[in-house]
């Protein structure tokens, strides 16, 4: 797969309702000034991690340098959707040369601006105001790489596990918990994943082998969330997690 062409990504939310965050702007192209990109700056740091695990030259990251630069890109791909005036995902790509460009997609979407930068996660019993998903695990391991490591085009460990998780569609509420050859839990095929242990909300390390993801970035700097190995024998039907990325925030979700 590694011999296969492919492109960093990472995508993130446009909302106009981000414009009236003071948590967000800490993270825009100018600090002073609001952005409708959630976590803008903290995408662009992925995508720099992406390309430098891959050896990529540093003439390939200039675009990723100059974060007004990023902003630029995907405010352009908003003003050529039709629904600028709505949530939309933002998928912000850039090529092994150096190109950045950005495409965007319809969202669900979200008028609690709390979902996106939650004062504190929720405590035994309180997570079902947050929404509900449903969770299930993989029937098969999946091979740690750098795609799993790092948001890529290459997708088709992720593909497989939704397939196998009996998801068909993007739309559906449901996720599928990814889990590594020593039983590990690595991450969602489009999340990272939260759970409830000895009262505190611990998420997988990167060691197991899932992605830096933005949110969970976010809450490990804040203090709500810290990182422990959470093996799949441990985890039970009806068991509350969190799933969080960079499109709809943090959500709660149930183990079936």
């Amino acid at each position: 797969m590694s011999d296969q062409p492919f492109q960093a990504f990472t995508s993130l939310r446009y909302d106009p309702l981000l414009l009236t965050s003071s948590a967000n702007t800490t993270y825009s192209h100018n600090p002073s000034s609001p952005s409708p990109f959630y976590l803008l700056s903290h995408h662009r740091d992925r995508m720099l991690s992406a390309a430098q695990h891959f050896n990529w030259s540093e003439s390939t990251t200039t675009p990723l340098q100059d974060l007004t630069l990023v902003h630029k890109t995907c405010l352009a791909a908003v003003h050529s959707s039709s629904d600028s005036k709505t949530g939309l995902r933002v998928r912000l790509l850039l090529s092994p040369g150096g190109e950045l460009t950005a495409e965007t997609t319809p969202t669900p979407q979200v008028s609690d601006i709390t979902r996106f930068f939650p004062q504190s996660l929720p405590a035994e019993g309180e997570d079902e105001a947050l929404g509900e998903w449903t969770v299930v695990l993989d029937t098969l391991p999946t091979e740690v790489s750098g795609f799993t490591g790092f948001k890529t085009t290459q997708r088709g460990m992720y593909d497989s596990a939704r397939a196998r998780g009996g998801i068909s569609s993007f739309a559906e509420t449901k996720e599928v918990l990814l889990w590594n050859a020593d039983g590990e839990v690595m991450e969602g095929s489009l999340t990272n994943v939260f759970f409830r242990r000895g009262g505190k909300w611990v998420t997988p390390p990167l060691s197991c082998g899932g992605q830096a993801g933005t949110v969970r970035r976010y809450l490990l700097e804040k203090g709500m969330a810290e990182e422990g190995v959470v093996v799949k024998g441990e985890i039970v039907p009806g068991e509350r997690v969190l799933l969080s990325n960079g499109v709809r925030g943090v959500w709660a979700a149930k183990v079936v």
